[in-house]
């Protein structure tokens, strides 16, 4: 999975932001040395100064970018995770924990970058922009095929039919709903390994409720559901009686 570069940055017009990441005069530089023969002047024969740049290359650090992997977006309207999670291609999940500790109040524009040879000390150069951290991220295709997985763990019985109705959740954004019952209180631990289909999923789900130090239940609750849709966890369980473990995913 790839792995991206976020920043946050504040813009007066979407144009500004166009132009702090332009680098076209740059580019035409080159191409004029690439394409002219030597003249045998050295200080006409030199490579094209590198104030050329634009001022995030200049700020980070880099020569020049990849446009194919460079997201840039602007907003007229105040930011929102769902809409930046979505345009970039990451979970909204992982970026809320990583803007944790990071106020972006009056930022207006996402800056994405996909560069495995940019590490976090220079891309944490930048002054213009602030940046957040790096994040998995999905393609198109992946995202739309990228499936989650959420537990509940619970005592009382549900009519495994009502489930999708008691939550309000509609059935064609849920892949797999799997759920267990048994009237005597069993081991987390042996109903996930049986139960959960995928082993290194119910392998997270064990640490987990280990973690909160969950021992026995009558009832879990797995719903697989696509990348693309948010389940609420929380909610859910105050709907159906049962208590939210968590989202869980593969490496």
């Amino acid at each position: 999975m790839k792995k991206i570069h976020v920043w946050f940055g504040k813009f007066k017009t979407e144009k500004e932001l166009k132009k702090y990441l332009d680098q076209n005069d740059y580019l035409e530089a080159w191409s004029v040395y690439d394409n002219e023969p030597p003249t045998g002047n050295e200080e006409d024969d030199k490579e094209p100064n590198t104030e050329l740049r634009c001022d995030f290359c200049k700020e980070v650090q880099l020569d020049n970018y990849d446009e194919d992997l460079m997201i840039m977006k602007y907003y007229k309207n105040s930011l929102n995770i769902k809409t930046i999670a979505n345009d970039i291609g990451v979970d909204k999940n992982e970026l809320e924990t990583l803007l944790r500790g990071h106020s972006f109040i009056g930022f207006n524009a996402v800056v994405a970058f996909e560069d495995n040879d940019l590490d976090e000390k220079d891309a944490s150069r930048s002054e213009t922009i602030k940046y957040i951290g790096k994040l998995a991220q999905f393609s198109d295709q992946s995202l739309s095929d990228y499936e989650v997985h959420y537990l509940w763990i619970g005592d009382n019985k549900i009519d495994k039919k009502n489930i999708l109705q008691q939550a309000a959740l509609n059935k064609k954004d849920i892949i797999k709903l799997n759920y267990y019952h048994t009237s005597k209180g069993e081991k987390l631990d042996e109903i996930l390994i049986l139960q959960i289909e995928d082993y290194n999923i119910a392998e997270k789900m064990i640490l987990k409720v280990e973690e909160l130090r969950m021992i026995t239940a009558h009832s879990i609750l797995e719903l697989v559901v696509k990348g693309t849709n948010e389940m609420h966890g929380e909610k859910i369980a105050d709907m159906l009686g049962m208590k939210y473990i968590g989202k869980f995913d593969k490496e």
